[in-house]
Parts: C-alpha cells; structure tokens; sequence
C-alpha cells in the first residue's frame, strides 16, 4: 500500500482543506482508518489511525456510516449522503462524500465531510417560506431581484389564471394582471421595496383571470438575506364593498387631517359665527396679531381692519352672505398699532338644513410678499430708467441663451425691432466667426455660472456690423443657487477694433508694397511647416535679390524707385499661386514661400522651376513709370523644407548662400542649395 497512496501523497492533496477527509481500507471485519488530514485532530481526542470504525466509533455513529461505506463499495459508485434532518436538534450537520477506490483485491475509502449547518437552515426557511405561500388563502407571488416570478401560490393562480409552470421566470411587470397605464406604479413600488421601503398596503385595481376588474390592497415586503434584499413578497387581499368603504373613509380621514396640520401650520385661521363673532383663531393667529387668545375670542373681526371702507366691507358681506367664496387682501392692525397684509379667503359654512352657521377664514401673511414687489416696482423703474437712456446693448436671456429682453439701443445701433429678436437665441445676433468663439470658448464658463469678457461682432439689419465689448454676468436663483438667466451688456469698440486692424497690418506688413513682412513670415511659417509636414509636402523658399536697383534710384529718384519696388512685387505676385506668399524683407530683398510641393527632389525642383521661369517671363514683360519703360532681372536662391532646415531662420540662411552662389554667375542666375561645396546654378 507504501507504494500505491502514501501518506505524503494524501497530506499535499488535503493537508490544507478545511473539509474533514478520511482515508480507510477495508479489512475482514470493517474499514480501518489509514489517514486523517488536520480538522479531523479537532473532532478526535485520541488518533484512530489503525483502528476500525466499529472499534472506535459508538454502535450510532458507526452504523450509518458503514452502511453508506458498505453501499458505495457494493455499486462502485461515488455516494452522497447526510448525516442530520431537517427540522430536527440533531448535533451534527454533515454532508459526506464517499468514493470506493478499487486496487487489485484490496478496496479503499476516501471520505470527504463538509459542514453544511448553514445549508440546513437554508432549506428548513425554504420549507416554511413554501408552506406560508401554500396554506395563504389570498393570492401571493414572489418576484426575484431582476423582476422575475420565483414562485406563486394556488390560490394566485386561481385568481388572476396565471399558470405557475406557464409564467415562473416571467418579469413581474408583464404579468397581465396589469393594466398599462399602472406599470409605472408598479415599477415603482417595486424598486422601493428593493431598497427596503416596501408598503404594507396599496389600493389598486388589477386584472383577473375572468376578465374583470378587481379592487385589491397590495402589499410588498423585502425577503432579506444578511441585510440585503433578495426578493419581494407580494400578498394581494381583495377589497369587498364593506373594506373598501373602510378604506375610502381612513384615506380620507387622513387627507382632512394633513389639510388641517398643513393649514394650520402656514395659514392664519378663523372661524366666527354668521354675525362675525369670533370662536377659534389658531396659534398662527395669535402669533400675528399679538393678541391673546382671550382677547380675541367672542369680539368682532373689526378691530383688526385697518382703514377698509364700508362699502368695501358691505361689498364682502353680500358675497358671502349669498353663500359665496370671498378671496382678496386686506390689511389688518396688530396690537402694537403696526399693519401688515394677508391674502382672505371667506368661505360660508352650512348647518344641515343649508343655512349659513358659520364663517371660515383663511389668510396668508403677504407683508413680505407686497414689500418686496413694491421695491421690485421700483428696481424695474431704475432699470428702465438706465436701460431706456444708455447707448450701451443691454440684453437678458434664459438660461438657454432665448433672449428675454432688449434695450431700445439695439434698435437704434442694430435697426432690430423689439419683437424680431424675442424668443430667438441671442448668438443669431452675431456674425459666423463672433458665433463660432462664442461657442468654442465661452459656452463652457457660461453652463458654468461663471462671468465671461470678450469681444463679438454684432450684425445690424442692414448688413453692417459693429464690435462690442462684451460682459455676460448669470443670475442665479436665492434658493437653489441655479442660473436661471444671463444679463448681456455690450459697449460698442468698432472705431478701437479698426484702429487695432490697422495696427495689426502695419506690424505685418511693407509700408510701402502692403506685401507681408518679416514678422508675418516668422508668424505664419510655422502654421505652413506644421501642414506641409501633416501632408507629406515641402516647402520652397526662395530669397530674391533684384539686379541693379540701387542704378534705379540714382538715376531716376526715390519716387521712381519705390514704384519700381511696388511693381516689381505686383509681378512677383502674379508669379505664384494663391496659396503661396510673397514677402518683401527691405531694401530690393524679396521672399517667396512655395507651398504643397512634392517631397521627391526631382518633381520638386521642377514644379519650383515653374515658378521661376514665369517670375522671370512676368519681370521681363516689364512695366512703365513716367513714360520710362523697365524690365528687370533678379537673381535667385532656393532651400526645401524640410531637407535643408526646419526653422525659417535656416532656411533663409541657406537662400541666402544660395543667392550669393547664383550672383557668382553674373546677373538674371538661380541656384538650388545642396552643400557648401556643389551648389546647382
């Protein structure tokens, strides 16, 4: 046996379980422990190991045990069984797996025991859950977590004709007890009792399986496994004409009785008998009016007017004495001799033969209310007074951006009506580019509440368009600190936005041709580097240096001379394409930028050649200045990017060597840089 299982083999297959595992071989007069692994030294005072289990073991332990070994052997089969019962104090709660192992003429065991008191109470709760859904004598269904039908009883099978077999594992929701137009309900009573919130009664109507309409109280309790909701259980109990009586009465008892507290808590109340003597007022009352609840009661509401005349309170009286509901505000006196204002509502109470008993009187305290309404009057007044009289745009929108409100300068500054711009979205005022920055930049702070400064052009109805300095502030609301609008004032800028344009042309461009200058090459190569490079293109530069200008000026004055330079760039330019540029450095120094050529050498200094060839054709048509005609030359110096440089700086440098090589071959010449050594003329 040393050589068929080991007790090294057995301790790495079990020395860590948890289970108690037993290995015995079956000897004439019963099984003998062989092995035992660690939790089994817990259960025995003394090892067993040698031992039969008859020998160790008591006649009632060792009995089952060695019938189940017995059986297992005889059927060659692994075998289950328990060792406890349901319902029952037995003390052990055991579950054991048997295996007969078979070798040569010797027959062993291996016993695998697992603890499964939990189990036990499990199915023992299962037991009882199934025989309250059983023995029920209304209809009940449990419904899973997911919404699904776990189970139901007879008798909700009976009622609503709902087949078990047929509709286990049906969502619950779609059971056709329901109507449509109650599954949100449903749903909902549902989900709280997930979150343990479950009702213990609901008046509804379902379905049933004849057909008709049912009136039940529903019920639904959360099934809880360690504090978490596992199940619902949903107990249904039909409503009689008798119960539902019953239950009309108490929802309503209960509705008067939430009215009472509700009214009684904001409202001011009194009740007088039909000639207007007093006999309640509630502490709300007392509370206003500073009287006490002594002084009050058996006098005549009167003494709490302030300055109402009689035909006003004749005007009341036949209201109410017709059997009328009176509503409108009074003003009322405090004891102190201070007034304050309620919203009334009289209403004439019957005695049982329709005669009016008494007078119910409701108010609400609307000091505040007329207070603040009054200083709103006022703000409005200012606000109109300021808006109606500034040249400035002020404007109010939604939180959405719809505007609201103009000021009658829109009008004046854009020739927009009032009624044109209400109810449209605020950004329609501005132009695609002011629309477009509005929305990139500034919508995002806007959502947020936060204040937002910028610039945008505003499109009059005529066309034209003006430039404004723009402050957009959020109005957010007292309580819930939501923007619920947006004020817009805007301050006309054109005449500074023009003079910055001019500005901003005059630093990147020649004063004297209007080419761009240094600067805006600097500025914009970069941007055509980045999209050469994203395009797998390159880029010529070609540094141009006019042949004998300086003669030009000698000979026929500076006057003459700039000309010359206006018109030697005008023929530059017609020279290239539109997306190419023409710069002028100074002087007679020209720069050229080439875009979108091919990275290959050969098909790059062709379509360059191109160029070259039409800027000589265009300088030797030539052009006439006071009757003199010119047609000049200019020599010419190339580098690529990105072959000879990638910063502008390098490749105007290499142009440049360039150049200087081409004039080495006299006037009118082009070089290609290669390398110090070989350039190409």
């Amino acid at each position: 046996m040393e050589q068929f299982f080991t007790y090294e083999h057995f301790n790495a297959l079990f020395g860590l379980s948890e289970d108690y595992v037993f290995f015995l071989k079956q000897v004439e007069e019963g099984y003998e422990y062989i092995y035992l692994n660690n939790p089994t030294k817990d259960v025995f005072i003394q090892s067993p190991i040698g031992q039969r289990i008859d020998e160790f073991l008591s006649p009632e332990h060792a009995k089952p045990i060695l019938e189940n070994y017995e059986k297992a052997v005889r059927e060659r089969r692994v075998l289950t069984y328990r060792d406890f019962y349901l319902f029952s104090d037995h003390e052990r709660m055991n579950e054991t797996t048997v295996t007969p192992v078979f070798k040569g003429d010797d027959v062993y065991i291996l016993a695998i025991t697992k603890e499964v008191s939990r189990q036990k109470e499990i199915e023992e709760k299962y037991l009882f859950f199934q025989s309250l859904l059983t023995v029920s004598i209304d209809p009940t269904v449990v419904v899973r977590r997911d919404g699904t039908i776990f189970d139901m009883n007879n008798r909700f099978e009976e009622i609503f004709g709902l087949p078990i077999d047929q509709y286990k594992g049906t969502p619950y929701i779609k059971l056709p007890i329901h109507s449509f137009q109650d599954v949100n309900n449903v749903q909902s009573n549902f989900q709280q009792a997930l979150e343990g919130e479950g009702k213990s009664s609901i008046l509804n109507k379902r379905i049933k399986a004849d057909g008709q309409i049912g009136t039940f109280l529903t019920s639904f309790s959360p099934i809880k496994k360690e504090e978490e909701v596992i199940a619902i259980f949903i107990l249904f109990q039909e409503i009689t004409e008798e119960m539902k009586l019953k239950e009309d009465l108490k929802a309503t008892l209960n509705i008067l009785e939430g009215y009472k507290k509700g009214i009684s808590t904001a409202a001011i109340v009194t009740i007088t008998d039909r000639h207007g003597k007093i006999q309640h007022v509630n502490d709300l009352y007392i509370e206003t009016s500073q009287y006490k609840e002594n002084e009050l009661l058996n006098t005549y509401h009167k003494i709490f007017n302030d300055n109402h005349s009689y035909p006003f309170h004749h005007e009341v009286m036949d209201k109410v004495y017709a059997g009328d509901v009176w509503t409108g505000e009074l003003k009322h006196r405090k004891k102190d001799g201070q007034s304050y204002w309620v919203d009334a509502t009289v209403i004439p109470l019957n005695d049982g033969e329709e005669e009016i008993e008494k007078f119910l009187i409701i108010e609400f305290d609307i000091t505040g209310k007329k207070k603040v309404l009054s200083e709103l009057r006022n703000i409005e007044k200012t606000f109109n007074l300021i808006t109606e009289n500034t040249n400035d745009l002020i404007a109010i929108t939604d939180e959405y951006g719809f505007v609201l409100y103009t000021s009658p300068s829109h009008e004046k500054r854009l020739g927009l009506e009032k009624e044109e711009k209400l109810g449209t979205f605020y950004t329609d005022l501005l132009s695609e580019e002011s629309r477009r920055r509005w929305l990139d930049e500034s919508i995002q702070k806007i959502s947020a509440g936060e204040s937002v400064i910028g610039e945008y052009e505003l499109i009059c109805k005529n066309g034209d368009s003006l430039w404004t300095e723009t402050f957009i502030t959020p109005v957010k609301d007292m309580e819930s600190s939501q923007v619920y609008q947006h004020v817009i004032m805007s301050r006309e800028i054109t005449e500074r936005k023009k003079l910055e344009e001019n500005l901003r042309y005059m630093a990147y461009h020649d004063g004297l041709t209007n080419l761009p200058n240094r600067s805006f090459l600097l500025k914009e190569f970069p941007i055509i580097a980045e999209k050469a490079k994203s395009e797998t293109h390159s880029v010529a530069v070609l540094y141009l240096d006019g042949d004998n200008f300086k003669l030009i000026n000698d000979t026929f004055g500076h006057e003459v001379g700039d000309e010359f330079i206006r018109q030697f760039g005008l023929a530059l330019k017609r020279s290239i394409q539109t997306e190419d540029l023409v710069s002028r450095l100074g002087g007679d120094e020209f720069v050229i930028l080439l875009t979108g050529l091919p990275l290959n050498s050969a098909e790059r200094e062709r379509d360059t050649m191109i160029i070259v060839e039409r800027i000589k054709r265009n300088l030797m048509e030539g052009w006439s200045i006071g009757g003199i005609d010119f047609s000049p030359t200019s020599s010419i110096g190339v580098s690529f990017y990105p072959d000879h440089g990638s910063s502008l700086d390098e490749l105007l440098d290499k142009s440049d060597q360039s150049l200087y090589e081409a004039k080495k071959y006299g006037k009118d010449q082009f070089c290609i840089y290669c390398k110090p050594e070989s350039h190409r003329v």
